[in-house]
């Protein structure tokens, strides 16, 4: 929570798991204040997967050869996370939170996971040839 010209504002960051297919698998929510790092390394080692999380250059000193390469392998995975973010955000304002307090947040993250999958389950479900779209007129 922070305060700007007397106002209150609230931030939140959404991480979300998907599958290959983008399918959302899991959704967490924190506060923005709150680094990345400070809290994904442990946590992904615990549940045994990869971090994906790019390496950042900070001021004076730059990244590494090893960390350029390694953040150009994340980013071709990342395109399917990055893609669901931008659909949530197409189709349903997620840039835009109207909840305050990390529960709330948390709810409406859920709910859009679930729409999001509602909706690309019936694209992935056509493409996969079980069923031919049908035209109504």
């Amino acid at each position: 929570m922070d305060k700007i010209g007397g106002k209150t504002l609230f931030g939140y960051k959404q991480h979300t798991l998907v599958d290959d297919n983008g399918l959302v698998i899991a959704v967490e929510t924190t506060a923005a204040n709150r680094h990345d790092s400070q809290r994904h390394s442990e946590a992904l080692k615990e549940r045994g997967l990869k971090n994906g999380i790019q390496d950042k250059a900070v001021r004076n000193k730059p990244l590494t050869k090893r960390q350029l390469q390694r953040n150009r392998k994340i980013t071709q995975v990342r395109y399917v996370v990055e893609r669901t973010f931008g659909s949530q955000e197409r189709w349903f304002g997620s840039k835009i939170l109207r909840y305050v307090g990390l529960d709330k947040a948390h709810a409406w993250h859920d709910l859009q996971a679930i729409a999001y999958n509602l909706k690309r389950l019936s694209v992935l479900y056509v493409k996969s040839g079980r069923i031919q779209p049908s035209c109504a007129f």
